[in-house]
């Protein structure tokens, strides 16, 4: 034991103890004498706290000199052992006090290492009194606290509590999580908070850029003291305005709440620093202009009576803070740019571990490497390192729930049991032969199969159990690791070797539980294919997209797009062409593809969009198609971005801005452009050239990512020609092309009929299909194949004629008969 690391109060408690065991003659310096020697210690704070809470402390005295008595006792001493008990509390409140960050171990950290130590009769004592180590340390931290804040009463400090957090004590107790990388952003708001004048900093940012991590970086350095002299000691107070605001029912109770509580902040000399989340919900609170939060808080700002740290989104402070100009100056502003890529990857590595001993199981490297870049690509209306954190706590918690749940295979057999079961109580009322005979097979069965639901319902247990042990190793390692770091910095050897070689011993058993053959196949890692799923079910797009490299659909883009769209050969090119230079990668584009289709009607120009985003992006139900004759009046406009505030279904938004905010890879198919309205056309343009509109909201809406047809049957307009990437010109189709297309519909129904055990045979000679009916376009084959074949088919179908396994027959003529 290092005499230097405890005080000199708790030094002197050691002698006591130590003269207490040779008085009573115990061979043994128990936990019990140090007890003793702690109750006979005048002018100790803990004493007085005791007294507070209501305990006898000459009853308790004379119960512990009682268990003392009971002691075994040895005449003639030349030596005195410490049990190991007393050992275990000397240890255990090193670490209490390196927890708390005090210089040394006081007499706080040694009755609360008393009070942890299980199975002693000190304990039992302490705790017959309500004396918990949970209720005792949460009364030395709000002593602490109270002694951090300066001279401010117990009655003020609970006060205080019920409307907030104390930020500053939740950092000393482990529960803020540490924060990776936003070093300059935190030493941005250090540098603010120690000016002479105007040293309230604001944090403005997108939701989900990190505002609140910045602040609660800033206070695990004031716990660990990594702060200058000006800021050490400092308590960071969050506010949480709906708790002031909660049960205030009569005019001025809310006022009066936040006054008493700007007061005590106020009268604590600048030791508190206090965070207002969402910053502009000040202003407008109160019952009045004249009571508005913000004008109770200003005079205090001004005249720098309290340190203020705010917190809001950059639309809510130009809305609401840049408004108001006296507010306004009395903030400093410091700007939370969302991290990059590599950024964001890094400060999901940094808090995996969190999510690992939360959920109990791995995460793999690749799982955040994908839920970064995935979110950052697919989740357009949210922000890094939010959404990707999301997805990584989503997935871990789908993961955790499938090893919670009794897996298929063992539930399958579970609900065959019960059947067998209900089935054997059946037979058992018979008395025939056939059920005898029957019953007696069951049996069996039911034996066979109870015996295999068993075992494999025991070897699941037991995995779980094994995976149980690993993670609560895994989390031993951590600690034992933070506890050699610390004996490292503190030069504490003896220490050192100890925790090392229990680190050891942990981590050969921690290897062996991993090594040990699963007793069931239990997935316990999350991998890049939960993410998928749940990125899948998030945005509504299939995995297989997800999953497919981009390079790869774009390679092989053009043999896809010719194998349903015939003809047209330049424009698909064309289209190729653009879509390759876009997604390379190589060049910065921060706007759509846009392309300007004409042609006559049934030349395929809405169907090429079909194809597109089938093959581009695997479902056709990515195309968002406007027909522009419903857009011809300047109201069209409401339609597209959403009514305006104070108009019915303002709240509704736009069909296009929020189809694009949740469906980012999209095509968007404007029908007759020649048709729309000015204003509409301008919103198209808008879209087409920057790439991004506001909705009726003042959202940002980014088009970056979708492909715009604009469609047009007449000449290409000049204006519309200026705008877009390309113009494409598509010509009527010649013949050898229309058969190719009557074939492939053809062949669509064929399929079709064959889901429902149906087959379908031609012996046509199309080119001759084409010229009897005078089919010229894409519709004219689709009228006829419906007007006259599956007009014919259905007929068939419901004279009975045609049934599951028949053949049909097309004929010329579309003629049908039934082989």
């Amino acid at each position: 034991m290092n005499p230097e690391k405890f005080s000199r109060q708790v030094v002197n408690i050691f002698k006591d103890a130590q003269n207490l065991a040779v008085r009573y003659e115990n061979a043994e310096i128990t936990d019990l004498h140090l007890s003793l020697a702690i109750l006979r210690t005048n002018g100790l704070s803990l004493l007085e706290t005791l007294l507070e809470m209501g305990v006898d402390l000459k009853e308790y005295e004379n119960r512990v000199v009682e268990a003392i008595e009971k002691l075994r006792s040895s005449k003639g001493l030349t030596k005195l052992y410490y049990s190991r008990p007393y050992q275990r509390i000397i240890v255990n409140s090193e670490e209490i006090s390196r927890n708390q960050y005090e210089s040394f171990v006081n007499v706080n950290s040694l009755y609360l290492a008393i009070l942890r130590e299980d199975k002693t009769v000190s304990k039992e004592i302490a705790n017959s009194y309500g004396l918990t180590y949970e209720v005792m340390k949460s009364k030395f931290l709000e002593e602490f606290t109270k002694k951090k804040l300066g001279n401010i009463s117990s009655e003020n400090l609970k006060y205080l509590l019920k409307f907030g957090r104390n930020l500053t004590e939740e950092a000393k107790e482990g529960k803020i999580d540490p924060i990776i990388g936003r070093d300059e952003e935190t030493s941005n708001v250090i540098r603010v908070l120690s000016r002479r004048i105007k040293n309230n900093p604001v944090l403005i940012g997108e939701a989900g850029v990190g505002k609140t991590a910045v602040v609660e970086g800033l206070v695990l350095r004031i716990a660990t003291g990594d702060v200058p002299e000006t800021l050490r000691d400092k308590v960071v107070f969050s506010l949480d305005m709906t708790s002031v605001l909660a049960g205030a029912k009569f005019r001025g109770d809310f006022e009066e709440r936040l006054k008493k509580v700007l007061d005590i902040v106020k009268f604590s000399d600048g030791q508190i620093i206090l965070f207002i989340d969402e910053l502009h919900n000040i202003i407008g609170s109160g019952t009045n202009g004249a009571m508005d939060t913000s004008n109770i808080l200003k005079p205090m700002l001004a005249r720098g009576e309290i340190l203020t740290i705010g917190a809001t989104t950059t639309r809510e402070y130009r809305k609401y803070i840049e408004t108001d100009s006296a507010l306004e100056r009395r903030f400093q502003k410091i700007l939370i740019e969302e991290p990059s890529e590599d950024g964001a990857i890094s400060i999901l590595r940094g808090i995996k571990k969190k999510y690992e001993s939360h959920h109990k199981l791995n995460i793999k490297d690749s799982a955040i490497v994908s839920a970064v870049k995935l979110s950052n690509r697919y989740i357009n209306d949210r922000y890094l390192p939010d959404k990707a954190i999301d997805l990584i706590d989503e997935a871990s918690s789908m993961v955790r729930m499938e090893i919670d749940s009794v897996p298929q295979e063992i539930d399958e057999l579970n609900r065959e049991l019960i059947r067998l079961e209900t089935e054997k109580v059946a037979l058992e009322i018979e008395k025939d032969i056939r059920s005898s005979n029957r019953l007696q097979k069951l049996e069996e069965e039911i034996e066979e199969k109870r015996k295999a639901y068993d075992e494999k319902k025991e070897l699941w247990k037991k995995e779980l159990e094994r995976l149980d042990d690993i993670s609560k190793e895994t989390s031993s390692l951590e600690l034992l690791n933070k506890n050699i770091e610390s004996a490292k910095e503190s030069h504490d050897f003896e220490k050192l070797k100890q925790f090392s070689v229990e680190f050891d011993t942990r981590e050969k058993h921690l290897e062996g539980l991993k090594s040990t053959k699963p007793y069931y196949p239990i997935k316990d890692e999350v991998t890049e294919s939960e993410i998928l799923e749940v990125l899948s079910k998030s945005t509504g797009i299939s995995i297989t997209t997800l999953n497919k490299k981009e390079s790869e659909k774009i390679k092989s883009l053009k043999s896809e797009i010719e194998r349903t769209f015939i003809g047209q050969e330049s424009a698909v090119n064309e289209v190729v062409n653009s879509v390759i230079r876009a997604k390379s990668g190589l060049f910065k584009r921060n706007k759509p593809i846009s392309y300007l289709v004409s042609g006559p009607r049934g030349t395929g120009k809405t169907y090429l969009a079909e194809v597109l985003s089938e093959k581009l992006y695997e479902e056709s139900g990515s195309v968002l198609s406007f027909e522009m004759s419903e857009y011809t009046d300047k109201s069209s406009v409401t339609k597209l971005i959403g009514a305006p505030p104070g108009y019915v279904g303002h709240e509704l938004g736009g069909i296009l801005t929020e189809t694009i905010r949740t469906k980012p890879y999209s095509i968007l198919l404007f029908e007759d452009i020649e048709l729309a309205n000015a204003e509409v056309l301008g919103i198209i343009y808008q879209i087409i050239d920057e790439g991004k509109i506001r909705d009726n909201k003042g959202r940002s809406i980014d088009f970056k990512n979708t492909i715009v047809f604009l469609t047009t049957r007449e000449e290409p307009n000049p204006e519309a020609m200026s705008h877009v990437d390309d113009t494409l010109t598509l010509s009527e189709f010649n013949l050898d092309e229309l058969a190719k297309i009557l074939e492939l519909r053809l062949n669509e129904i064929k399929l079709e009929l064959e889901d429902q055990a149906i087959f379908l045979e031609w012996d046509l000679n199309l080119k001759d299909i084409i010229k009897r009916f005078g089919i010229k376009s894409t519709k004219d084959i689709q009228r006829s194949i419906e007007e006259i074949l599956m007009t014919e088919i259905a007929n068939l179908s419901l004279d009975g004629n045609i049934k599951q396994g028949s053949t049909i027959l097309v004929q010329s003529d579309f003629t049908v008969t039934i082989k």
